[in-house]
Formats: structure tokens, C-alpha cells, sequence
């Protein structure tokens, strides 16, 4: 019984030994992580608030691009399911951005994702109206930015496109850039 009981001694020893050393790893992770945050982009909060405003059934009258943009990409794209597409866009002045959510990721193949920007990108600048303005197109996925269209840059990665570069839609950064 006295072996038993060292023993027990000696494992709550242990034990109080890995939850101090665990706990004091955890402590110094989350202050690490408090004073190693940068401070965000408020473009980025903007765009993920967009990108939550998708959905598979564009109305005329709120959102007349996404609702034309539905019919367009509906007529001329084989080997999608576009009724599982969302759409939402918006309009600034000269520019415009067009967001596409891909539900069924895995059933399309990289080269259809692309045909699906093209057809965006050709129905937009077939418009009178459209062809004139700057156009952002983001296709996104479940989990990431699938392709990306912007007036200067194009990302057709097919998995993981820059996201980055829609943000210039919503205006610059107010984040100073640190010089080296």
C-alpha cells in the first residue's frame, strides 16, 4: 500500500509539473499574440462583409448587375451548376465589383472556374454601361479565393488566389507601411 501511495506522490508530482509548464507556455503564447497583432485593414473587414451579402437568387430591382450577371454566366457556361452559384455586386463611381460564390467546388474542374471569371468578365464589357468602369471580379470557394480580376492584376491560380487584390476597390490603406 505504501508503494502505491509513493507512486501516486510521485505521478501528482508530474502532473503539477506539465500543468505549470502548459500553463505558462499558454500564457506566454496569448501575450505574444496580444503584442504581435497588427493592426487591421478595414478594407478587409468590407470585403468579408460582402462577401457574407452573396446569394443564389439576385433581385432586379436591388441588385441589377448580379441579377443580369446570374443570367449571362446561366446561358453561356456548360459543366457548372450554376444554380448553386451566389452572386453580389457592387457599384462605386467607375468601378465595380462583381463577387461569385462557387458552392460546389470539388465538381468543377480548374479550367471551368476559369470559363466562369471569362464569362463574367465578357458579359461585363460587352455592356455599353459596364465596359467603361474598373472591374474587381472575385470568385470565392468554401474556404478560399478561388480566382481574382482586377483593372491592373489577374490571379487564375484555381485554389488559393490573392485576396489581396481586391482590396484596392475599397480605396487605399490608411495602414502606414513600415520602411526598412
Amino acid at each position: 500500500m505504501k508503494v502505491i501511495f509513493e507512486k501516486w506522490l510521485i505521478l501528482k508530482g508530474m502532473f503539477k509539473f506539465k500543468n505549470n509548464i502548459i500553463s505558462k507556455l499558454y500564457l506566454l503564447v496569448v501575450i505574444f499574440s496580444l503584442f504581435s497583432c497588427k493592426e487591421d485593414d478595414l478594407r478587409k473587414v468590407y470585403l468579408r462583409a460582402d462577401q457574407k451579402k452573396v446569394t443564389n437568387n439576385p433581385n432586379e430591382e436591388f441588385d441589377i448587375i448580379s441579377y443580369l450577371v446570374k443570367g449571362s454566366v446561366s446561358r453561356s457556361i456548360n459543366g457548372i451548376d450554376t444554380d448553386k452559384l451566389k452572386y453580389y455586386s457592387i457599384e462605386r463611381n467607375d468601378t465595380l465589383l462583381v463577387i461569385v460564390k462557387v458552392g460546389d467546388m470539388l465538381g468543377i474542374e480548374r479550367s471551368s472556374r476559369k470559363k466562369l471569371l471569362y464569362a463574367i468578365q465578357d458579359y461585363l464589357n460587352s455592356s455599353e454601361y459596364y465596359c467603361k468602369k474598373k472591374i474587381y471580379i472575385d470568385v470565392e470557394g468554401n474556404f478560399s479565393t478561388l480566382l481574382v480580376r482586377t483593372p491592373l492584376k489577374i490571379d487564375l491560380d484555381g485554389r488559393f488566389a490573392n485576396e489581396e487584390l481586391i482590396l484596392s476597390f475599397y480605396g487605399k490603406s490608411i495602414i502606414p507601411v513600415n520602411e526598412k
